[in-house]
């Protein structure tokens, strides 16, 4: 089973960004790390990458610099807002990531169950319900819109949380999807 695992770049100020840092980390043949800007721009091309990679599965991370443990998102929007400019210096403004579709799509997974496993596993995930609207929702989004199944997680900062617990519970996730999938 191939998954993309898609992760972002730092920004904001931040010296890094714990989910480079995890796509980086995650050594596994049957997994394809991609590593994006954080960018309207670029994150746009993300249904280019899954084209051309045929994945079985995707996982995209992001920064959450105000969570303190990560949190699955049951949600993505079809909208990009934000207050703060990407690294185009694009500010958006309610605008439609892809017209003609729904205005939310929900994880099509049972994010109960993979609570339930990755407990089991000794590791644990938060669940959240919104996003934002910012590039991580839009990559979010594209993922979903694809059709593939996806799950999107929020990682806070290395110093909230350490690195290696995240790239357990990624590689906790790879394994539960391989099995159920």
């Amino acid at each position: 089973m191939k998954t993309l695992l898609v992760g972002f770049k730092k920004y904001a100020g931040h010296a890094e960004n714990p989910s480079e840092k995890i796509v980086r980390a995650i050594k596994n043949p049957n997994v394809v790390p991609v590593v994006l800007d954080v960018s309207y721009e670029k994150v746009a091309k993300l249904p280019d990458i899954i084209a051309k990679e045929k994945p079985d599965f995707i996982i995209t991370l992001n920064l959450s610099p105000f969570r303190k443990e990560p949190a699955i998102e049951e949600y993505a929007y079809n909208e990009m807002s934000s207050v703060q400019a990407d690294e185009d210096g694009e500010i958006m403004a309610g605008e439609v990531i892809l017209p003609g579709k729904p205005k939310s799509l929900n994880c099509p997974l049972d994010i109960p169950s993979i609570q339930q496993y990755l407990s089991f596993q000794g590791t644990s995930i938060a669940i959240s319900i919104d996003p934002g609207r910012f590039v991580c929702n839009e990559a979010s989004f594209l993922a979903r819109a694809s059709g593939i199944p996806s799950v999107s997680l929020h990682v806070p900062l290395a110093k909230d949380f350490p690195i290696s617990e995240d790239v357990e519970i990624i590689q906790n996730l790879i394994e539960y999807f391989e099995a159920t999938l």
